[in-house]
Protein backbone atom coordinates (compact mmCIF):
# COMPACT_ATOMS: atom_id res chain seq x y z
CA UNK A 1 0.00 0.00 0.00
CA UNK A 2 1.17 3.51 -0.83
CA UNK A 3 -0.17 6.58 1.00
CA UNK A 4 0.46 10.22 0.15
CA UNK A 5 0.06 12.76 2.95
CA UNK A 6 -0.68 16.35 1.97
CA UNK A 7 -1.11 19.13 4.48
CA UNK A 8 -1.82 22.80 5.05
CA UNK A 9 -3.20 23.58 1.61
CA UNK A 10 -4.97 26.78 2.79
CA UNK A 11 -7.40 26.84 -0.12
CA UNK A 12 -9.88 29.62 -0.78
CA UNK A 13 -12.73 30.30 -3.17
CA UNK A 14 -10.72 33.34 -4.29
CA UNK A 15 -8.18 31.02 -5.91
CA UNK A 16 -4.67 32.39 -6.17
CA UNK A 17 -1.28 31.00 -5.29
CA UNK A 18 -2.36 28.26 -2.88
CA UNK A 19 -4.71 26.82 -5.48
CA UNK A 20 -2.02 26.98 -8.17
CA UNK A 21 0.24 24.97 -5.85
CA UNK A 22 -2.56 22.53 -5.12
CA UNK A 23 -3.16 21.90 -8.82
CA UNK A 24 0.52 21.04 -9.25
CA UNK A 25 0.32 18.68 -6.27
CA UNK A 26 -2.72 16.92 -7.73
CA UNK A 27 -0.97 16.42 -11.06
CA UNK A 28 2.18 15.08 -9.37
CA UNK A 29 0.30 12.74 -7.03
CA UNK A 30 -2.03 11.39 -9.73
CA UNK A 31 0.54 10.91 -12.45
CA UNK A 32 3.84 10.31 -10.67
CA UNK A 33 3.21 8.80 -7.23
CA UNK A 34 -0.12 7.06 -7.97
CA UNK A 35 -0.97 6.19 -4.33
CA UNK A 36 -3.69 3.91 -3.02
CA UNK A 37 -4.82 6.57 -0.54
CA UNK A 38 -4.40 10.31 0.01
CA UNK A 39 -4.61 11.70 3.55
CA UNK A 40 -4.95 15.43 4.16
CA UNK A 41 -3.71 16.29 7.65
CA UNK A 42 -5.59 19.53 8.08
CA UNK A 43 -5.73 23.27 7.50
CA UNK A 44 -7.59 22.58 4.29
CA UNK A 45 -9.07 26.07 4.04
CA UNK A 46 -7.16 29.31 3.95
CA UNK A 47 -7.77 30.84 7.40
CA UNK A 48 -11.35 31.03 8.62
CA UNK A 49 -13.38 27.93 9.62
CA UNK A 50 -16.70 29.76 9.21
CA UNK A 51 -16.29 30.49 5.51
CA UNK A 52 -18.69 28.08 3.79
CA UNK A 53 -17.55 29.16 0.32
CA UNK A 54 -13.91 28.30 1.06
CA UNK A 55 -14.89 24.92 2.46
CA UNK A 56 -17.11 24.05 -0.51
CA UNK A 57 -14.46 25.18 -2.99
CA UNK A 58 -11.77 23.12 -1.26
CA UNK A 59 -14.02 20.07 -1.34
CA UNK A 60 -14.54 20.48 -5.09
CA UNK A 61 -10.79 20.74 -5.64
CA UNK A 62 -10.11 17.63 -3.56
CA UNK A 63 -12.19 15.58 -6.00
CA UNK A 64 -9.37 15.96 -8.54
CA UNK A 65 -7.38 13.21 -6.86
CA UNK A 66 -7.87 9.82 -8.50
CA UNK A 67 -7.14 7.94 -5.25
CA UNK A 68 -9.57 7.99 -2.30
CA UNK A 69 -9.07 10.97 0.01
CA UNK A 70 -9.46 11.01 3.81
CA UNK A 71 -9.10 14.20 5.84
CA UNK A 72 -8.65 15.30 9.44
CA UNK A 73 -9.36 18.88 10.55
CA UNK A 74 -6.80 21.51 11.41
CA UNK A 75 -7.20 24.61 13.53
CA UNK A 76 -8.13 26.67 10.47
CA UNK A 77 -10.87 24.17 9.65
CA UNK A 78 -12.63 24.04 13.05
CA UNK A 79 -10.79 26.39 15.43
CA UNK A 80 -8.45 25.30 18.21
CA UNK A 81 -8.68 24.53 21.94
CA UNK A 82 -7.28 26.54 24.82
CA UNK A 83 -7.97 29.83 26.56
CA UNK A 84 -6.16 31.90 23.92
CA UNK A 85 -6.70 30.32 20.48
CA UNK A 86 -5.09 31.96 17.46
CA UNK A 87 -7.01 35.15 16.55
CA UNK A 88 -9.67 34.10 19.06
CA UNK A 89 -10.95 31.28 16.83
CA UNK A 90 -11.85 28.52 19.28
CA UNK A 91 -13.03 25.03 18.41
CA UNK A 92 -16.80 24.63 18.80
CA UNK A 93 -19.45 21.99 18.18
CA UNK A 94 -20.89 24.16 15.41
CA UNK A 95 -17.57 24.42 13.57
CA UNK A 96 -16.96 20.69 13.80
CA UNK A 97 -20.50 20.00 12.56
CA UNK A 98 -19.92 22.29 9.57
CA UNK A 99 -16.67 20.47 8.81
CA UNK A 100 -18.30 17.03 9.07
CA UNK A 101 -21.19 18.06 6.83
CA UNK A 102 -18.70 18.48 3.98
CA UNK A 103 -15.81 16.15 4.83
CA UNK A 104 -17.35 13.40 6.95
CA UNK A 105 -16.29 12.33 10.47
CA UNK A 106 -13.49 14.28 12.13
CA UNK A 107 -11.93 10.99 13.33
CA UNK A 108 -11.99 7.68 11.50
CA UNK A 109 -10.53 4.22 10.90
CA UNK A 110 -9.41 2.80 7.54
CA UNK A 111 -8.33 -0.85 7.33
CA UNK A 112 -6.28 -2.49 4.61
CA UNK A 113 -4.42 -5.79 4.54
CA UNK A 114 -1.79 -5.61 7.27
CA UNK A 115 -2.37 -1.94 8.16
CA UNK A 116 -4.91 0.13 10.08
CA UNK A 117 -4.92 3.88 9.43
CA UNK A 118 -6.44 6.09 12.13
CA UNK A 119 -7.39 9.74 11.69
CA UNK A 120 -7.71 11.84 14.86
CA UNK A 121 -9.04 15.33 15.54
CA UNK A 122 -6.12 17.07 17.28
CA UNK A 123 -8.22 20.18 17.95
CA UNK A 124 -10.46 18.26 20.36
CA UNK A 125 -7.62 17.39 22.74
CA UNK A 126 -7.87 19.73 25.71
CA UNK A 127 -11.01 21.39 24.37
CA UNK A 128 -13.35 20.30 27.15
CA UNK A 129 -16.11 19.67 24.63
CA UNK A 130 -18.32 16.60 24.97
CA UNK A 131 -16.88 15.61 21.60
CA UNK A 132 -13.47 15.29 23.23
CA UNK A 133 -14.76 12.62 25.62
CA UNK A 134 -16.48 10.90 22.72
CA UNK A 135 -13.23 10.80 20.75
CA UNK A 136 -11.32 9.41 23.74
CA UNK A 137 -13.91 6.66 24.11
CA UNK A 138 -13.67 5.94 20.39
CA UNK A 139 -9.86 5.72 20.56
CA UNK A 140 -10.00 3.39 23.57
CA UNK A 141 -12.51 1.08 21.88
CA UNK A 142 -10.69 1.19 18.55
CA UNK A 143 -7.23 0.28 19.82
CA UNK A 144 -8.74 -2.65 21.75
CA UNK A 145 -10.30 -3.87 18.51
CA UNK A 146 -7.17 -3.73 16.33
CA UNK A 147 -5.52 -7.18 15.95
CA UNK A 148 -1.86 -7.55 16.92
CA UNK A 149 -1.15 -8.52 13.32
CA UNK A 150 -2.09 -5.04 12.08
CA UNK A 151 0.48 -2.23 11.96
CA UNK A 152 -1.05 1.14 12.85
CA UNK A 153 -0.53 4.51 11.16
CA UNK A 154 -1.96 7.63 12.82
CA UNK A 155 -2.67 10.95 11.13
CA UNK A 156 -3.65 14.18 12.89
CA UNK A 157 -3.04 17.89 12.37
CA UNK A 158 -0.88 18.84 15.34
CA UNK A 159 2.06 16.67 16.44
CA UNK A 160 1.67 14.32 19.40
CA UNK A 161 5.20 14.78 20.72
CA UNK A 162 6.41 18.15 21.97
CA UNK A 163 7.40 20.27 18.99
CA UNK A 164 9.47 22.93 20.78
CA UNK A 165 11.22 22.68 24.16
CA UNK A 166 9.78 25.83 25.71
CA UNK A 167 6.14 26.81 26.36
CA UNK A 168 4.65 29.14 23.77
CA UNK A 169 1.56 31.27 23.32
CA UNK A 170 0.88 29.23 20.16
CA UNK A 171 -0.26 25.59 20.22
CA UNK A 172 2.45 23.74 18.30
CA UNK A 173 1.38 20.23 19.45
CA UNK A 174 -1.42 18.49 21.39
CA UNK A 175 0.08 19.45 24.76
CA UNK A 176 -0.89 17.65 27.96
CA UNK A 177 -3.07 15.14 26.11
CA UNK A 178 0.01 13.41 24.69
CA UNK A 179 0.64 11.18 27.73
CA UNK A 180 -2.84 9.67 27.64
CA UNK A 181 -2.79 9.22 23.86
CA UNK A 182 0.66 7.64 23.82
CA UNK A 183 -0.39 5.23 26.59
CA UNK A 184 -3.29 4.07 24.41
CA UNK A 185 -1.09 3.79 21.32
CA UNK A 186 1.37 1.62 23.24
CA UNK A 187 -1.26 -1.15 23.13
CA UNK A 188 -1.04 -1.42 19.32
CA UNK A 189 1.77 -2.02 16.85
CA UNK A 190 2.39 1.62 16.03
CA UNK A 191 4.36 2.09 12.80
CA UNK A 192 4.03 5.81 12.00
CA UNK A 193 2.46 9.09 13.07
CA UNK A 194 2.01 11.81 10.47
CA UNK A 195 1.07 15.39 11.36
CA UNK A 196 1.04 18.80 9.70
CA UNK A 197 0.57 22.31 11.14
CA UNK A 198 4.25 23.30 11.28
CA UNK A 199 4.79 23.90 7.54
CA UNK A 200 8.11 22.07 7.43
CA UNK A 201 9.34 18.47 6.99
CA UNK A 202 11.02 16.35 9.63
CA UNK A 203 11.24 12.64 10.35
CA UNK A 204 12.11 11.33 13.82
CA UNK A 205 12.35 7.82 15.26
CA UNK A 206 10.01 7.26 18.24
CA UNK A 207 10.74 3.78 19.54
CA UNK A 208 9.51 1.34 16.89
CA UNK A 209 7.59 4.06 15.04
CA UNK A 210 8.47 7.05 12.90
CA UNK A 211 7.10 10.54 13.52
CA UNK A 212 6.67 12.65 10.39
CA UNK A 213 6.03 16.37 10.16
CA UNK A 214 4.52 16.88 6.72
CA UNK A 215 5.41 19.98 4.73
CA UNK A 216 2.70 22.38 3.62
CA UNK A 217 1.69 22.92 0.01
CA UNK A 218 0.72 26.58 0.58
CA UNK A 219 3.72 28.31 2.18
CA UNK A 220 6.71 27.44 4.36
CA UNK A 221 7.31 28.28 8.00
CA UNK A 222 9.80 30.99 8.85
CA UNK A 223 13.26 29.47 9.08
CA UNK A 224 14.07 30.87 12.51
CA UNK A 225 15.10 29.54 15.92
CA UNK A 226 11.64 28.06 16.52
CA UNK A 227 12.09 25.35 13.91
CA UNK A 228 15.80 25.15 13.23
CA UNK A 229 16.72 21.89 11.53
CA UNK A 230 13.62 20.69 9.64
CA UNK A 231 13.37 21.03 5.86
CA UNK A 232 11.70 24.34 4.98
CA UNK A 233 10.30 23.38 1.59
CA UNK A 234 6.85 22.72 0.16
CA UNK A 235 5.94 19.20 -0.89
CA UNK A 236 4.19 15.99 0.12
CA UNK A 237 5.09 12.81 2.00
CA UNK A 238 5.00 9.35 0.45
CA UNK A 239 4.50 6.34 2.76
CA UNK A 240 5.50 2.93 1.44
CA UNK A 241 3.68 0.33 3.53
CA UNK A 242 5.06 -3.11 2.67
CA UNK A 243 5.42 -6.36 4.64
CA UNK A 244 4.51 -4.70 7.93
CA UNK A 245 7.05 -1.89 7.57
CA UNK A 246 6.37 1.79 6.90
CA UNK A 247 8.93 3.98 5.17
CA UNK A 248 8.23 7.67 4.68
CA UNK A 249 9.96 10.05 2.29
CA UNK A 250 9.66 13.73 1.44
CA UNK A 251 8.70 14.35 -2.18
CA UNK A 252 9.44 17.66 -3.87
CA UNK A 253 6.68 18.69 -6.28
CA UNK A 254 7.84 20.42 -9.47
CA UNK A 255 6.74 24.04 -9.76
CA UNK A 256 6.14 24.78 -6.08
CA UNK A 257 7.80 27.98 -4.86
CA UNK A 258 9.01 27.84 -1.25
CA UNK A 259 7.65 31.23 -0.21
CA UNK A 260 6.85 32.60 3.24
CA UNK A 261 3.26 33.51 4.14
CA UNK A 262 3.96 37.21 3.51
CA UNK A 263 4.40 36.41 -0.20
CA UNK A 264 0.91 34.89 -0.53
CA UNK A 265 -1.53 37.80 -1.05
CA UNK A 266 -4.67 35.73 -0.44
CA UNK A 267 -3.45 34.58 2.98
CA UNK A 268 -2.25 38.06 3.98
CA UNK A 269 -5.63 39.50 3.00
CA UNK A 270 -7.51 36.82 4.96
CA UNK A 271 -5.46 37.55 8.09
CA UNK A 272 -6.05 41.30 7.69
CA UNK A 273 -9.80 40.69 7.47
CA UNK A 274 -9.61 38.80 10.76
CA UNK A 275 -7.71 41.64 12.38
CA UNK A 276 -10.43 44.08 11.35
CA UNK A 277 -13.30 41.80 12.39
CA UNK A 278 -12.26 39.62 15.36
CA UNK A 279 -14.21 36.40 15.86
CA UNK A 280 -14.67 34.02 18.75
Amino acid sequence: MKIVQISDTHLTARGGRTQENFDRVVDYVNNTVRPDLVVHSGDIVIIHPDDDADRAHAHTLMQKFTAPVLVVPGNHDIGEPGATPWKGIGVTDERIAAFEKVWGPDHWRHDTEGFTVLGLDSELFGSGLDRESEQWTWIENTVRDIPDTQRVIVFLHKPIWQAIPEPSEHAFDIGESRARLLELLETVSLAAVGSGHLHCYRQTRRGDAIEVWAPATAFVAGEDDTFAGPLHQLGVVEYDCTDGAVRAAYRSVPGLDDVHVTAVPEVVEAIEVLADSPVC
